[in-house]
C-alpha cells in the first residue's frame, strides 16, 4: 500500500512537472514569433493598445493610419496626457487626432486595462478588435480581456519587445523577466478562475 501511494506519487510529481514544461514552452513561443499580418479589412472595428512598453503607442497609430480599423483606444493613459501631447512624441495625422483616438486614463495595471476596454467596446459596439501590447505581455492581455468580453473577437498583434533581444542585459536577467511574466500569467489563470467559475 505505502509503495502503491509512492509511486503515485512520483508519477503525479512527473506529470505535473511535463504538463508546466508543456506549458512555459507555450508560453515562451511567441518571443520567436513575428506579429500577425494584419490587412485592411471591413470587420474590424477598432484597435486597442495598452500603454506600458516600447512601441506599442507607436505601432498601434501605425495600424490606424495604415486604415486597418475606424478607431484606436489607448488605456492607461497618465491622467495630465491628453492627444495632443502624444502627437509631440510620435507624428500623426492631424485628422487622425480630432476623428479616430480616444484616451482611457483608469488603468494602472493589465486588469484596469481590460475593464476601461470593456467599456469602450460596448459604448461603441463594436465586435472585433485588434489588440496591440509587447510580446511578452500579450498572452496574459489577452486571457483577461476575453473575460471580461466574452462576446468580442481579439486580433492579437504583438510588439517584440527590444529588452529581450538587447546585448547589453544579461542572460540572467533576461530569464529572470520571464519567469516574472510566467509568473504573472499564472497568478492571472487562478485569479480568473476563481473570480469567473
Amino acid at each position: 500500500m505505502y509503495k502503491s501511494l509512492k509511486i503515485l506519487k512520483i508519477l503525479a510529481s512527473i506529470i505535473c512537472v511535463f504538463v508546466l514544461t508543456l506549458d512555459v514552452v507555450d508560453f515562451v513561443k511567441i518571443f520567436n514569433s513575428k506579429p500577425n499580418i494584419i490587412t485592411k479589412s471591413n470587420t474590424i472595428d477598432g484597435i486597442v493598445v495598452f500603454t506600458g512598453g516600447e512601441d506599442r503607442i507607436k505601432t498601434s497609430i501605425e495600424l490606424l493610419s495604415n486604415g486597418i480599423a475606424k478607431r484606436l483606444f489607448i488605456s492607461g493613459v497618465n491622467p495630465g496626457t491628453n492627444k495632443y501631447n502624444i502627437s509631440e512624441q510620435i507624428h500623426i495625422n492631424s485628422n487622425l487626432i480630432d476623428c479616430c483616438i480616444d484616451l482611457g486614463s483608469n488603468a494602472k495595471n493589465t486588469f484596469e486595462n481590460a475593464a476601461e476596454t470593456t467599456d469602450w467596446i460596448r459604448e461603441n459596439e463594436y465586435k472585433n478588435i485588434i489588440i496591440v501590447t509587447s510580446d511578452y505581455h500579450m498572452k496574459r492581455s489577452l486571457m483577461i480581456l476575453k473575460n471580461f468580453s466574452e462576446d468580442t473577437n481579439f486580433f492579437p498583434y504583438h510588439v517584440k519587445s527590444k529588452l529581450l533581444y538587447n546585448m547589453n542585459i544579461t542572460k540572467f536577467e533576461k530569464l529572470r523577466i520571464i519567469v516574472l511574466e510566467y509568473s504573472k500569467y499564472l497568478f492571472t489563470r487562478l485569479r480568473l478562475f476563481f473570480e469567473f467559475n
